[in-house]
């Protein structure tokens, strides 16, 4: 059975912390060796047009959805779901109904005929691992880490895992749209192995539509550019761009927000020709520029056990900023120089 698998890294941001939510201001993300993977398969045993979604490293991490692709795209739990996982489901109605849009509804059925099986796995360096090494009887050492299995299970549920801070769900995100796209023959192979392909940037635009719209917000967009482009210099999107999607409760013409066409081109970009001179959409106007760490220079993290609230720092920062404007701009500028002296020292 021919399965579909992506990966997508997480993240480091090593330069211009909350500076990057401004696009006056870059940051320096660097992408990590963990990454996290999206395994899709046919099923034999789902049924027509039941997608299937689990998550081994968690108690009760099986999601089945039915579909329903007329007279429009719809995705729901089955009763029988233990729990939900609104990340996973918001990828699947909206890349269903980007498919249905771009290849119409025949094609879609086609590829949803026997149901698909979805698994998602993080590396271990996503979630803590205190209590592995605990049970185990080890040290909390680098060598430790290598002893214990890979995609171990986390032994509780995953709204009680403690994550390390290296962006799992835009890793994770990122993983599961990009290998949709694929499996459903939205975006060829080959597009994703180029930086500048159409198809990747498809990826990236729609992994951060679902991304902001699970998380409730457009934040920066940096975790999940370097889940597709790797390390570089980011300056984030200008919010707009996902202002009306964010605001519609029925999103429709998705790929129209996306990329840009006119309504007519969605009938041709079936074809081949059509699929490789798809216009971009200049309001994703995010910018990378190429960064990466010296030969032979190694990053290691620490264990954290939980990250930091994002959201709540982000929201108390940003109101010191508002409320006390001219320091604050002062220092903006004053990092955002620092920054800059040091990208210059560190290519030089």
């Amino acid at each position: 059975m021919d399965a579909t698998v992506v990966s997508s890294p997480g993240k480091v941001l090593i330069a211009g912390g909350y500076l990057v939510l401004d696009r006056a201001y870059a940051g320096v993300v660097v992408s990590t060796s963990s990454r996290f993977y999206t395994v899709i398969q046919n099923s034999e045993t789902t049924g027509n047009e039941l997608i299937t979604v689990r998550s081994p490293q968690f108690l009760n991490a099986t999601w089945v959805y039915s579909v329903k692709l007329e007279p429009c795209v719809s995705v729901e739990d089955l009763p029988t779901n233990a729990s939900k996982n609104k990340f996973v489901h918001l990828a699947l109605q909206n890349i269903l109904s980007l498919a249905c849009e771009m290849k119409g509804v025949a094609h879609v059925k086609s590829k949803l005929s026997s149901g698909i099986d979805v698994c998602i796995v993080g590396d271990n360096d996503f979630y803590s691992q205190r209590a592995q090494l605990a049970a185990l009887g080890l040290p909390r050492t680098l060598a430790s880490l290598s002893q214990v299995p890979p995609f171990v299970s986390t032994g509780v549920k995953l709204s009680e895992v403690h994550k390390t801070g290296l962006g799992s769900s835009a890793a994770l995100i990122t993983s599961l749209v990009s290998s949709l796209l694929l499996h459903l023959s939205i975006i060829p192979p080959s597009d994703l192995a180029e930086d500048e392909s159409q198809g990747r940037r498809l990826a990236h635009n729609l992994s951060q539509f679902v991304h902001c719209l699970a998380q409730g917000k457009v934040g920066s967009g940096f975790d999940v550019s370097a889940a597709v482009f790797g390390s570089h210099i980011y300056t984030r999107f200008d919010p707009i761009v996902l202002q009306q999607l964010m605001a519609d409760d029925a999103v429709s013409h998705l790929f129209f927000a996306l990329n840009h066409l006119v309504m007519e081109m969605l009938v041709q970009v079936a074809t081949k020709a059509a699929a490789h001179h798809l216009p971009d959409n200049e309001a994703w106007n995010y910018r990378i520029a190429p960064f990466r760490l010296p030969p032979l220079t190694r990053m290691m993290l620490a264990d954290v056990d939980a990250g930091s609230d994002t959201p709540s720092l982000v929201g108390k920062v940003l109101k010191w900023r508002k409320d006390d404007s001219v320091t604050a701009e002062a220092l903006w500028t004053s990092l955002d120089l620092l920054n800059h002296q040091w990208l210059r020292l560190y290519s030089s």
